[in-house]
């Protein structure tokens, strides 16, 4: 048996859920190495857009609209200023979140992506990149369970990295280097 294959078809990979997913995955690869908190944010708003395209590709439509959501927030946190307005931004997408959840219900995988989200969103509103990925990390947990349910290859592979990433960020930034406390939660 060669190496080659066990590698997947060309045509797996150009199907369009896995093109999307595939894409997706080089922002969840490069977030958590960031130092900068606006670029984080900046590459997990397009990786939402792309992973919210690929769940609706695979007709996983809670997961993608937590992406959308997901999106919202990071949007909302790069280009506002007021951080009482980012919370409420944050908030009200929490809150329609958790009707659009109700409205698209697939049962599990649907409370496993809006638990995801909802741990995205309180990480997205640290000022401290360590509480940040912290937040992100129990994400992951959330995420993995409804990739595992909803069989998103790239989703999985998503999780791996950003919880590989996220736990060298931690360390690459702990106590005694420090994480950048921010001020201003837009630098």
């Amino acid at each position: 048996m060669s190496i080659l294959s066990l590698l997947p078809s060309l045509a797996f990979l150009l199907e369009p859920a896995n093109l999307a997913g595939f894409v997706a995955l080089g922002s969840s690869v490069t977030w958590p190495l960031l130092r900068r908190r606006k670029a984080i944010l900046i590459v997990q708003v397009a990786g939402s857009l792309l992973f919210g395209l690929h769940y609706l590709l695979l007709g996983a439509g809670t997961g993608a609209a937590m992406c959308v959501m997901g999106a919202l927030q990071g949007i909302a946190l790069v280009t506002l200023i007021d951080r009482r307005r980012r919370i409420g931004v944050v908030g009200a997408t929490m809150a329609i979140g958790a009707l659009v959840t109700a409205l698209t219900w697939n049962g599990l995988p649907s409370l496993l992506s809006q638990g995801g989200q909802a741990m995205s969103a309180i990480g997205r509103l640290q000022l401290d990149t360590q509480r940040l990925r912290l937040w992100f990390l129990v994400s992951v947990v959330f995420w993995c369970s409804h990739n595992l349910m909803v069989g998103s290859v790239f989703g999985l592979a998503s999780d791996t990295l950003s919880l590989t990433s996220l736990l060298l960020g931690l360390w690459r930034h702990r106590a005694t280097a420090g994480a950048p406390q921010l001020r201003d939660a837009a630098a």
